[in-house]
């Protein structure tokens, strides 16, 4: 088990890490790449799970392109996708049993691709449930919303559809499967700015400098077409708008959102897999956990997600209770060029 903390109080065993702006901030070496889709599905039961990708599927019988649309959607950055039958006509319960389902699945980014009025409780439903997955069960997870002021960022708003080559469009509810993609299968040293969107030719709507600029204050993830038709996403962000000192601008870039999920995976399962139950909590068994982090940190400092690590940037202390540990980890994250600011000289 794992999750945030601010006292030392936990009852079960687990690695229980906090993220602040100077906290420990880093991406997984391993696999990324799984998106949860929660979505109506014409045939097979509600409630039951399909994986798919881009090879191989288990989608019931008489499946409609309607019905696997947005998984394709989904593996044009994805590696796999679990697509969550909501059956045809889906309520917040068949929401609330697929939530209570995802809790023991492992995936990297939840897509809900559903808008308008009488979806709005249930994405308030979803977004408050990635937080506690977040904080109390210790998931490193986002979810892409459409049009849903999450001000979070473990929550990304689409607000932008698009026209695909087919001249069929598709609104910022159905784009967020594509969001999704790109987002769980981004690479270790990516961000998403700038990214093609494949097979899309237009934007719905078309927007201003200044209205693309409000909808990014806004926390608003969009796309802009260029006169060659090429659909690409404006700014890898999330909907995180207020800012404070313990988490602040960094956290609303999804590369460092990224990072942080990644960081909180990849401790846990090196902590639960290798200390928990195993290890003595004496200064031998805490240098040896404190070695194997400072070999992982410097594995990501190859891999270009971090910068300037030394080995004096680990701690790991004696916590209050005889079983417990603390690890303090102070990780400058690398984040893309994304802002150029030149002077040319002419003469």
């Amino acid at each position: 088990m794992a999750g945030t903390w601010n006292n030392q109080n936990k009852i079960l065993p687990g690695a229980y890490i906090n993220f602040l702006t100077n906290a420990p901030l880093s991406i997984t070496p391993g696999d990324r790449g799984t998106v949860l889709l929660l979505q109506e599905i014409s045939k097979g039961a509600k409630g039951e799970i399909y994986t798919v990708t881009a090879t191989d599927n288990n989608f019931p019988n008489g499946i409609t392109s309607q019905d696997s649309f947005l998984a394709g959607e989904v593996l044009k950055g994805a590696n796999t996708v679990k697509v969550y039958n909501l059956g045809t006509a889906h309520t917040s319960a068949e929401v609330e049993a697929a939530l209570l389902a995802a809790k023991t699945m492992d995936f990297d980014v939840l897509a809900y691709p559903y808008d308008g009025e009488s979806y709005d409780a249930i994405k308030t439903a979803i977004a408050a449930w990635v937080a506690a997955m977040v904080t109390s069960e210790g998931k490193g997870i986002q979810a892409v919303l459409a049009n849903f002021t999450g001000n979070s960022e473990n929550i990304i708003n689409v607000a932008h559809g698009v026209k695909l080559s087919d001249q069929s469009v598709l609104t910022p509810a159905s784009t967020t499967a594509w969001a999704a993609g790109i987002t769980a299968g981004a690479k270790i040293s990516q961000s998403n700015t700038g990214r093609k969107y494949n097979g899309a030719i237009d934007v719905v709507p078309r927007m201003t400098k200044g209205e693309m600029e409000s909808a990014i204050t806004a926390g608003k993830f969009i796309l802009k077409v260029d006169t060659a038709q090429n659909v690409t996403a404006v700014y890898d962000i999330n909907s995180l708008t207020t800012l404070t000192p313990e988490k602040g601008k960094a956290f609303t870039k999804n590369r460092v959102v990224r990072t942080l999920n990644g960081i909180n995976n990849d401790i846990t399962e090196i902590f639960e897999s290798n200390y928990v139950g195993t290890m003595s909590n004496n200064e031998g068994g805490r240098s040896l956990l404190r070695a194997t982090l400072i070999q992982y940190f410097g594995r990501l400092e190859e891999l270009s997600a971090i910068k300037n690590f030394t080995s004096e940037d680990v701690e790991v202390k004696e916590g209050t209770e005889s079983d417990a540990v603390v690890i303090n980890c102070y990780i400058q994250p690398v984040d893309s060029i994304e802002k150029m600011y030149i002077t040319v000289s002419l003469s």
